[in-house]
C-alpha cells in the first residue's frame, strides 16, 4: 500500500512539471516572428499585440496600416542573442521587392516576452501646403514623426480630394523615413470651395432687418430711409470664384446684386428703395487645415 502512494506522487510530480513546460510564454525567437508573420498577413492588432506598445497610440497606427499598399514578405529571424531581460533577432525580409535586414529589440514584461517599440518604424511628413496628411484611414500632423508599423504606404496631402501630390514610402522596422509632399489644387478643389462660399452667400442675401455684415454687400438706404426695417435681395449673377496663384486667399467677384430695402422715411411714411450693384465680391482667405479647406471671410 505504502508503495502504490509513493508512485502516484511521483506520478503527479511528473504530471506538474509536464504541465509547467506547455505554459511557458514563448522565447524571443518565437514572438519576433510571430511579429514579422502577423505584419505579412496584414494583422496589425496581432503584430500590435507583440509590441510593448503601452507609450504608442494604436488606434492611429491601425488606422494607417489599413492602408498599407504591400506588407513585409518572405521574413526570417536569423540569430537571436539573450542578455537578461532583453534580447536582439535579426532578421532578414523583403519589402516593396526588395530584399532589407535588421534587428529588432525585445524585452521582458510582465505578460512575457515583446519586441519593442523600435520595431516599429518612423514617419515624418513635410508638406509645402497644408498642415496634416493622410495614411490610410488616418490623418496626421505634419513635421511631426509618427510610429508605424512597417510596410509600404501612400501618403496624401490632406484635405484628401482637395489637394494631390501623393508619395509613397518605405517604413522599414527600426528605421526613419521621410516623405516630401508638394501638393497642388485638385480638379474639384475650386468646385467643392465654390459651394462653400455659394452657401456662405446663399445666408448673405437671406432676408434680415439690417445689412448683413461681412457678406461685402453695402445698400445706401440712409440716403432715403430714417430707419430701416428689413432688406430683401436678389441674386442676378452670383460672383465667381478664384483662388490667389499662392493660394493663400481667394476672391468671389462679379457679382450682380438687388437689394430692397423698406423702412420709415425723414418725414414718417413707409418707404421702399431698391438698389443695385454690378460689383458684388467677397474676399477672405483661405487654409488647408487637418482634413479640411477652411475658407475665411474678411
Amino acid at each position: 500500500m505504502i508503495a502504490v502512494i509513493a508512485a502516484g506522487v511521483v506520478l503527479l510530480a511528473i504530471a506538474g512539471t509536464v504541465l509547467w513546460l506547455l505554459q511557458r510564454p514563448p522565447g524571443p525567437q518565437a514572438v519576433a516572428e510571430a511579429y514579422l508573420g502577423a505584419l505579412a498577413g496584414g494583422d496589425a492588432d496581432a503584430a500590435l499585440d507583440r509590441v510593448a506598445s503601452d507609450s504608442l497610440d494604436t488606434s492611429m497606427i491601425e488606422a494607417a496600416f489599413a492602408g498599407a499598399t504591400a506588407t513585409i514578405a518572405d521574413a526570417t529571424v536569423t540569430d537571436v542573442i539573450e542578455d537578461g531581460e532583453t534580447a536582439t533577432a535579426s532578421i532578414a525580409y523583403t519589402l516593396d521587392s526588395v530584399s532589407g535586414s535588421g534587428e529588432l529589440m525585445l524585452q521582458q514584461t510582465p505578460t512575457g516576452w515583446k519586441v519593442s517599440p523600435d520595431g516599429l518604424g518612423t514617419l515624418t511628413i513635410t508638406s509645402t501646403l497644408g498642415d496634416a496628411a493622410a495614411i490610410g484611414t488616418g490623418v496626421f500632423a505634419v513635421d511631426e514623426p509618427v510610429m508605424l508599423l512597417p510596410a509600404l504606404y501612400d501618403v496624401l496631402p490632406a484635405p484628401v480630394g482637395i489637394l494631390t501630390g501623393a508619395a509613397t514610402v518605405v517604413v522599414a522596422p527600426g528605421s526613419a523615413a521621410t516623405a516630401a509632399l508638394q501638393p497642388a489644387l485638385s480638379g474639384t478643389a475650386l468646385e467643392a470651395a465654390s459651394t462653400q462660399v455659394q452657401t456662405y452667400l446663399d445666408a448673405c442675401t437671406a432676408p434680415a432687418a439690417v445689412v448683413p455684415e461681412d457678406c461685402g454687400i453695402r445698400v445706401p438706404w440712409a440716403a432715403d430711409l430714417a430707419t430701416l426695417s428689413s432688406v430683401a435681395f436678389r441674386v442676378e449673377t452670383a460672383p465667381t470664384l478664384a483662388f490667389a496663384e499662392d493660394l493663400s486667399s481667394f476672391a468671389a467677384t462679379g457679382g450682380v446684386l438687388v437689394a430692397t430695402a423698406s423702412g420709415t422715411t425723414r418725414d414718417g411714411s413707409a418707404g421702399t428703395f431698391t438698389y443695385r450693384t454690378d460689383d458684388w465680391s467677397l474676399r477672405g482667405g483661405v487654409a488647408f487645415t487637418g482634413n479640411q479647406l477652411v475658407l475665411s471671410v474678411g
